[in-house]
Order: C-alpha cells, then sequence, then structure tokens
C-alpha cells in the first residue's frame, strides 16, 4: 500500500455481519470492498465497491484478494486449503488465518483443539459409518447430539439421539450425508452463556461481557446481560492463551453451557457474532469495530458499557410477505437490508438498555410482534 492511500479492505461474503462490518469500517475511513453474489446482498448496499462472484469461483476470489489490502471474513465456511497459499506468501493479509478457519470450521478439528489447550467441552467421539451410532450411545452412556462437522450454523446440521429408538432415523441421516459427524455427549445445563473475544496483531486480547444466550430450535432468539459465572475469570486465561498459541486475530464468539459450578464451551465461531449484536448500543465500542481495529493492528481497549443491563432480540421472518415495520418502539433498530423475506430468516434485531433486565426483556417481546408478515 502507498503512503497516504486509504487502505482497501475486502470481505468475504455479503450477508448482515459484513454489512455491519463495513458500516463501522466506514468510521475508520477504509476503502470497503465485498466480494458476494448478488449487488442486492445486505453488504453490496452499503459500499460503491461490489464485486460479482461466489465462494466456489477460485479464480475470482483470489483476484480479488490480490487486488486487497486486508481481508476478512463474514463466515467460517469458506475454502480455507485454497487461501493457505496466501497465507504463507502475505501473512498478515487474511485475518483470521486461514489455517485458523480451517481448523474452526471442522466440529472435530475445533473440539479437538479445545481439547489440546485443556478448555473444558463435551465429551465426543468421530461418527463417520452408521454403525458408530451404536458405539457413540455406548461409549457416551446415552443420549448425544449428532452434529455435522462440516456447514452446520442456526441449528442446521444438528440432530438428537434422546433414545436409542432414534438411532435409526439418524443411520439414515448419517449414510446419505457427504460430510463426517460428531457425537456429542448432551450436556445438562441451566442456561446458555456467550461471550467475544478479540485479539490484535501485537497480541493484545480483550473480551465483551459474558451475556445469556436464549436459543429456539438452535437459533439465537435472544440475548442479555451482562451476567456473571464464578468460573469465567479462569476461563477467560485459558481462551486467551489459546487464541495467543494459535496466534488469532480478529473476534472469536465463544459459546458456553452452564451447567451450575461449570462453564463448558459449546462451539467456537471465529467471527462476529449474532450474541454480539447488543455491543452496537450498549458498548462504547462493538464487536464490528473492535474486529476491524485488531485486524489493523490497531490498539485494544476493555469496552465501556453504557447500560446497566442490555437486552438484544432478533427478528425473524415468519413468512414470505413483507416485513411491518411499527411507527414507534423503544428500542434501537437494525435491519438487514434483505429484500426477501421468509420464515425464520434473519432480518434484523433490536437493542434495548435500561436498569432493569426483566422489564427490557419484556418490553423486547413485545415490540417485537410488532413486527409481523
Amino acid at each position: 500500500m502507498k503512503a497516504n492511500q486509504i487502505p482497501k479492505i475486502g470481505f468475504l461474503g455479503g450477508g448482515q455481519l459484513a454489512r455491519m462490518l463495513i458500516l463501522e469500517a466506514h468510521s475508520l475511513s477504509l476503502e470497503c470492498h465485498v466480494y458476494c453474489d448478488s449487488k442486492l446482498d445486505p453488504a453490496a448496499l452499503v459500499t460503491s465497491h461490489w464485486h460479482p462472484g461466489s465462494l466456489n469461483e477460485s479464480d475470482k476470489m483470489l483476484k480479488f484478494i490480490d487486488e486487497m489490502d486486508l481481508v476478512t471474513f463474514e463466515s467460517e465456511f469458506v475454502p480455507a486449503d485454497l487461501l493457505l497459499s496466501i497465507e504463507k506468501k502475505n501473512p498478515g493479509k487474511i485475518f483470521p488465518k486461514p489455517s485458523i478457519m480451517k481448523t474452526l470450521q471442522n466440529r472435530k478439528t475445533q473440539k479437538e483443539l479445545l481439547q489440546s489447550h485443556k478448555i473444558s467441552t463435551a465429551d465426543f467421539m468421530s461418527v463417520q459409518t452408521p454403525a458408530d451410532l451404536d458405539k457413540a450411545w455406548k461409549e457416551l452412556g446415552g443420549a448425544f447430539v449428532l452434529k455435522s462437522c462440516y456447514g452446520g450454523y442456526d441449528g442446521y446440521g444438528t440432530h438428537f439421539a434422546h433414545q436409542f429408538s432414534d438411532l435409526g432415523k439418524l443411520a439414515t441421516t448419517v449414510a446419505n450425508s457427504p460430510h463426517e459427524f460428531i457425537a456429542e455427549k448432551k450436556i445438562k445445563f441451566k442456561r446458555e452463556l456467550a461471550a467475544i473475544f478479540v485479539r490484535n496483531l501485537q497480541g493484545q486480547v480483550i473480551n465483551l461481557p459474558l451475556v445469556e444466550s436464549k436459543q429456539t430450535e438452535g437459533r439465537c432468539d435472544y440475548v442479555m446481560g451482562p451476567t456473571k459465572h464464578s468460573q469465567f475469570e479462569k476461563m477467560q486465561k485459558k481462551i486467551s492463551g489459546m487464541m495467543k498459541k494459535i496466534d488469532y486475530v480478529g473476534a472469536l464468539g465463544v459459546e458456553f453451557f452452564d451447567s451450575g459450578k461449570e462453564l463448558i464451551v459449546n462451539e467456537l465461531a471465529p467471527r462476529v457474532h449474532n450474541s454480539g449484536h447488543y455491543s452496537q448500543n450498549a458498548l462504547l465500542e462493538n464487536q464490528f469495530l473492535l474486529h476491524l481495529k485488531a485486524g489493523l493492528g490497531n490498539s485494544l481497549k476493555q469496552p465501556k458499557i453504557l447500560s446497566k443491563n442490555f437486552v438484544m432480540v432478533n427478528l425473524l421472518g415468519t413468512s414470505e410477505n413483507p416485513m411491518s415495520l411499527p411507527e414507534n418502539i423503544e428500542g434501537s433498530l437494525h435491519l438487514y437490508g434483505k429484500k426477501e423475506n421468509r420464515l425464520n430468516r434473519k432480518m434484523g434485531h433490536i437493542n434495548y438498555l435500561g436498569d432493569d433486565s426483566k422489564k427490557l426483556l419484556l418490553k423486547a417481546l413485545k415490540e417485537r410482534k410488532l413486527f409481523h408478515s
């Protein structure tokens, strides 16, 4: 990059996460380029630099990356193997590193990474054939969760063996899938928690507040916080140590199970995350800005919380009809600019700040009902 030239940052993917990253990148005077399928994708609507193409078109994608000063992702499901050569030739140009994305985009290698750093996670075993399901039932002591190693999100690719008779249906799933699975021991938990960790090029690590995340059918329904857990400080040190060891740069979403006494890591998301959307209004610096600062090598500070409590609720499509917009709501509305509405599609979210978390949640859930389709 030439002196006094505005840095060109590229975003692989054009969904809502890339959109919100680009909106923050404008405040840093970055020239934002997005590589995605359509100029009507949410991220392409907020920059004048749209590059048409899909992640399957390797030549187009590599040309796009070559033209950028810095590149980041909105999804972990990228062709990491293809990008490894860029990491070797130009380290630091793509963040998080493709070699890390390769590890974290596969649930099996992600779990192995957690175990190697002595970070608590559910016991698991590999499932490659239908016969492995019987073995999993025996070795894991009964009920388990079957997860596709690749491509699962928002509940997709996740199946449950609540009782032994469920194995028959799961056998068909395993037999018909091109991907390997893992069987994970079913954890009894009191609540689901989450936190965003951010590490910059210099090795500084900060984290956003610990929050409670309510899931419905595998999708994030709402988030409230801040909350506490006696083991969070210990977990912070372990996750920071892991990020340092693998030289992770950027935002990392960490989902936990709270078993009561213990914090157990459910999954890692190597990107900005739905559980951190509240930060757009509740923190002095939000997860999107911090992710960008980390990749640019800027210094990081623990973000200041602007309210005693906060709540974020997702807006999901309920039909294919356009979503109605009520005239007056008390929360801060963030819509994603998606042209097509459909059942359970994430169309936006609303953030609320206040002193009483229960009252905030009741208000959020009530106002959300005004957005119908």
